[in-house]
């Protein structure tokens, strides 16, 4: 385990020693009540005293406490069913209880011994951050090698690339990249096995060799072959992509295993009832790339989701008044909350509690005396899972941007933060200049690519803090946050004269595209309809005034 995490975790231990005696005292005078009223309400608060105990000890791994508080809960637990079966648990908890007593006058405490046991799956390590080089937080910080012995292709690929505005490099052999590897770190290598004066089987070697050292590896072949996919599986090699190359489909891809659409920092919603907890699991999870809000009351969960949008739940299963269980199956009713994980944090490792965690829409169950490195990567390993799945979720099938529903949602956020922040937020609205003519004469398949190309563009040319949605047919939209008109306006003319440049081949024709495009500020709008309204009457007038232009809103 790192030293981060066994300093967090020995800080934590200490406080909960140096705080026991109090707590066993308060479990023993609730412990004593309890035995007076002998009523199902006090069985049942007594019940999830020791559970919430259960939970704490065994979060820090005092396995010998949280055991013997397991028995105790065992044993009341059947009694809130049958109430007449209490008394003959009295003296088996009455021994329970002094023996806590008299263990917290003990020093060394026997009940806060940390055992020591092997772990089958060998010493488990904090998960690994990407290098600043690695975890390019751009496209722009991406360095891409293109291996490919075909003058004609890897010009034209190199160009491509580049006008999508990658930084890339071409080789004509892995030898001519071998030899400045070590010097000039690549973060993706396009190795094109196709043509090639090596032999397959040497460049999956060092695809291999590559990925040893933490590169990432496509590899561009026109073979369809089992054996080729197969020894590009074992070579640990990121993507097989087929030929004829399609570069929208290649840079849609680059972003994907960057995943330059992905959030950072992730953000973590932790619901416990006990705040000690709240604060463990924040100081254990919380770093630069990760946020965690921990709230101890499930009634505010509702308001605290107003202003924060969570990556991930992590809620205790057992609260007062309320289960996680009925928290998770209210996020569920939410559609904005479909795919976003939801992992209890338990001290029951019943199989049945994991049963009506799956039943109730959650996705996983964590016990509370799990190392805290596993769980580091538990919640981390999920977390990428569900950004994945909600990017696939949100996004346009064909072109990779956010649907329609997903970009009007950021339009609304994003107009809401300008009013509360006071920074302009800017939409653009763009279509395509002739799409009905590109289609009758090339074909939709062409026009296919004509929109691909035009998303893949926008993706590429905005900040991370802006939006790029798919408004409907050839239609795009485009939100940014915290921008001034003239910026923009400068920014989409660059665009639009990049685009323009783009040659689109279909039936063995070359032709190419334009779009135009209307822009309007939130300055001068509150409603998201009026917003909106401005910028597509800026660009009626920008197609009515010939096309292939950008205008703004008056």
């Amino acid at each position: 385990m790192s030293s981060k995490l066994e300093q967090k975790l020995a800080e934590f231990r200490t406080n909960f020693a140096a705080e026991f005696e109090d707590k066993i005292t308060v479990l023993h005078k609730l412990w004593s009540q309890t035995k007076t009223s002998q009523s199902l309400e006090a069985i049942k608060q007594f019940r999830f005293e020791v559970h919430s105990l259960r939970g704490s000890s065994g979060t820090l791994s005092f396995t010998t406490l949280s055991d013997r508080l397991g028995m105790i809960e065992a044993e009341v637990t059947p009694c809130e069913e049958q109430i007449t079966q209490f008394k003959h648990i009295i003296p088996f908890i009455d021994r329970h209880i002094e023996s806590m007593i008299e263990a917290a006058g003990k020093h060394p405490n026997p009940l806060l011994e940390i055992v020591k046991t092997s772990n089958s799956l060998g010493e488990l390590r904090e998960p690994q951050k990407k290098s600043d080089e690695s975890d390019a937080q751009s496209y722009r910080d991406i360095r891409i090698a293109l291996v490919d012995d075909n003058e004609t292709t890897s010009t034209l690929h190199t160009k491509l690339l580049a006008g999508f505005g990658f930084s890339i490099n071409h080789f004509n052999s892995i030898e001519k990249l071998d030899e400045v590897f070590t010097e000039e770190r690549f973060n993706l290598v396009l190795l094109d096995i196709d043509d090639s004066n090596s032999h397959s089987d040497e460049i999956f070697a060092y695809a291999s060799k590559l990925r040893a050292f933490e590169t990432d590896v496509f590899v561009l072949s026109s073979s369809t072959s089992f054996e080729n996919r197969l020894a590009a599986v074992r070579a640990r090699v990121n993507e097989y992509v087929l030929k004829p190359l399609s570069i929208t489909t290649l840079v849609s891809k680059i972003r994907k295993n960057f995943k330059l659409d992905l959030t950072r920092p992730f953000r973590i919603l932790l619901l416990d009832d006990q705040a000690s907890v709240g604060v463990f699991y924040k100081s254990l999870l919380e770093d630069d790339h990760v946020e965690v809000l921990a709230i101890n009351n499930a009634e505010s969960i509702m308001t605290e989701l107003e202003a924060f949008h969570p990556d991930v739940f992590l809620l205790d299963m057992h609260m007062p008044n309320i289960s996680g269980l009925e928290i998770a199956r209210i996020l569920r009713q939410q559609s904005k909350y479909d795919y976003v994980p939801i992992i209890f944090l338990t001290a029951d490792e019943d199989i049945n509690i994991k049963l009506d965690v799956l039943e109730c829409g959650a996705d996983d169950v964590i016990p509370k005396n799990t190392p805290p490195n596993l769980i580091v990567r538990q919640v981390d390993s999920r977390i990428q899972r569900g950004q994945e799945i909600r990017y696939l979720a949100s996004r346009d099938s064909l072109t990779g941007v956010l649907n329609h529903g997903q970009i009007m949602d950021a339009a609304t956020h994003a107009l809401r933060l300008a009013a509360r922040q006071h920074n302009p937020t800017v939409v653009v609205m763009i279509d395509l200049d002739h799409f009905k003519s590109v289609n009758d004469k090339y074909g939709h398949v062409a026009g296919d690519k004509v929109l691909i190309a035009l998303g893949q563009l926008l993706l590429q040319s905005v900040r991370d803090t802006d939006y790029v949605g798919r408004y409907g047919g050839e239609e795009f939209m485009v939100v940014f946050s915290d921008s001034n008109a003239a910026t923009i306006e400068a920014k989409m003319n660059n665009i639009l004269r990049a685009f323009s440049e783009i040659n689109f081949t279909a039936a063995e024709k070359t032709f190419n595209c334009s779009f135009s495009a209307g822009l309007s500020t939130s300055t001068r709008h509150e409603k998201l309809s009026e917003f909106i309204s401005s910028a597509d009457g800026a660009l009626y007038r920008a197609k009515k005034a010939g096309r292939s232009q950008i205008l703004m809103a008056p």
